[in-house]
């Protein structure tokens, strides 16, 4: 069950975990997190994003080491650090497309309490940013230019254009 928004109020956060499943019934996908460690897939923590994009699931993984959540060609995440991850983030890049929810997993997340603050203070921004994102590649995708624009050309949305309703659909 994804969280429910409540005005501008998070009422519930919910975390996930994309099940090896998920990555045994789509071996073609490309440009995604540990794409050659399957080790990773049961482990890497999502934040399951209470937005029905295109009446799509939206997953965004938290990384160890995001880096710079801006760079010169525009924002690629959130920075979501802890005492332990000073670069850590949420990477919009890495964004998945779930909407099975047999092949996700909401056990409780292997994060740090300052993360869980950080995500619930600033989740209006995190939903804004992702959508923007997510927006900003449909222009692009749907102008046929993914690999010559850097903000994109890393993305794994590229896995989802049939979802995203993206005109020149390779996928």
């Amino acid at each position: 069950m994804l969280p429910i928004l409540l005005g501008e109020k998070m009422a519930d956060i919910h975390y996930c975990y994309i099940t090896e499943q998920y990555y045994k019934d789509h071996p073609d996908l490309e440009k995604i997190l540990d794409v050659d460690d399957s080790t990773k897939y049961n482990v890497r923590t999502h934040l399951c994003l209470n937005v029905k994009y295109c009446n799509n699931n939206i997953l965004i993984p938290l990384r160890k080491n995001l880096g710079d959540e801006v760079r010169s060609f525009g924002r690629i995440g959130h920075s979501v650090p802890s005492a332990n991850k000073p670069r850590a983030g949420l990477d919009y890049r890495y964004i998945m497309i779930i909407n099975d929810m047999s092949y996700l997993r909401f056990d409780r997340p292997r994060i740090t309490n300052r993360q869980t603050a950080i995500i619930q203070h600033d989740y209006s921004i995190i939903e804004r940013e992702a959508i923007e994102y997510i927006q900003s590649y449909i222009r692009v995708a749907n102008k046929g230019r993914v690999e010559r624009t850097a903000r994109f050309r890393e993305s794994s949305l590229i896995n989802f254009h049939k979802e995203l309703e993206i005109k020149d659909a390779t996928k």
